[in-house]
């Protein structure tokens, strides 16, 4: 990316906080900058300000959200080298870095600079929880759970880690031990959290219905308007048998959804499912598959259900 390196006018703020030797001063006003998106004043002015202060942590790591933010690679890593030799012991500049290299798709290197990260202050979650979704993403659970653990060591409250925890055994099938992650993520975290939900899929997963059905209840009592808890609701009540309570299920999920395709769809293969016993719902079903279909057109079970209803009328 070719960057404007045109002087910016003259800031009357910046210029006066740089004069009286103030740097919160300087960083409150270089703040308001950035805020309107004024990077290339930002950057004119946290360039001086970096030279007077070398040592001012505040105005290093706005720099470096600046670079960021332009994202001219080449000239974030001069900067970010220049920077880290300074303050090689500060744990924020290895998390900006991480999230750089992890922006160009730079995956084991982002890994090793949040990893430096965390070594630098284990008490900070972020990167943590960004080296086990970048492991999850690379299909290597086990690290993913491994650094997980490690955090945990320092966290062992985080409804966070848990939760993550409980994600990257779901990625290789071990669902109980999903549900005891999440298990353990919604006791931490009770209100306005999405664990409750997670165990509810978990449970599914792991062929708990009963146990779906209660969690699926549970959350809902929170907050009716859930598709995800109404959702777990009809697949467990499905499973158990109570197609009424399931098709109750199925229906307020769509009532929830902001974007109800995938609702619809589960919806219509659930009325499809019951050609036999509930026929007069068949051109129902169709209408909700062909709405999905169109939404999600790789959804080949929907394509099939719809193909099987396709020629009854609307």
């Amino acid at each position: 990316m070719s960057l404007d390196v045109t002087p910016p006018d003259p800031d009357p703020t910046l210029e006066a906080a740089l004069a009286k030797d103030d740097p919160s001063a300087l960083v409150t006003a270089v703040d308001a900058l950035l805020q309107r998106g004024t990077l290339a004043s930002a950057d004119h002015y946290l360039e001086k300000a970096g030279r007077k202060y070398p040592l001012e942590p505040r105005i290093a790591v706005r720099r470096l959200e600046v670079q960021f933010r332009w994202k001219d690679w080449e000239q974030f890593e001069e900067i970010s080298a220049e920077i880290l030799e300074r303050f090689p012991e500060r744990s924020e500049f290895h998390l900006i870095v991480g999230q750089a290299l992890e922006e160009q798709g730079r995956v084991c290197e982002a890994i090793r600079a949040y990893g430096r990260a965390t070594r630098r202050d284990p008490m900070d979650l972020e990167p943590a929880q960004r080296i086990a979704r970048l492991f999850r993403a690379q299909g290597r659970p086990f690290l993913a759970r491994r650094n997980l653990r490690r955090a945990l060591i320092h966290h062992p409250d985080a409804a966070v880690l848990h939760g993550t925890l409980g994600y990257a055994y779901i990625d290789d099938g071990q669902y109980p031990k999903a549900v005891a992650s999440f298990t353990r993520a919604a006791e931490l975290e009770p209100d306005d959290s999405p664990w409750l939900d997670d165990l509810g899929g978990a449970l599914l997963l792991a062929e708990r219905w009963k146990d779906a059905a209660a969690a699926a209840v549970k959350s809902l009592k929170k907050k009716q308007q859930n598709e995800r808890a109404w959702t777990v609701y009809a697949v467990a009540h499905r499973h158990l048998g109570s197609l009424d309570d399931a098709e109750k299920g199925y229906r307020n999920a769509v009532k929830a959804a902001r974007q109800p395709t995938r609702a619809r769809g589960n919806l219509g293969l659930f009325l499809a499912s019951r050609r036999k016993d509930a026929p007069a719902k068949l051109g129902e079903a169709k209408t909700h598959l062909h709405a999905a279909l169109l939404a999600h057109p790789e959804w080949h079970e929907v394509e099939n259900a719809y193909e099987a209803l396709r020629g009854l009328p609307a």
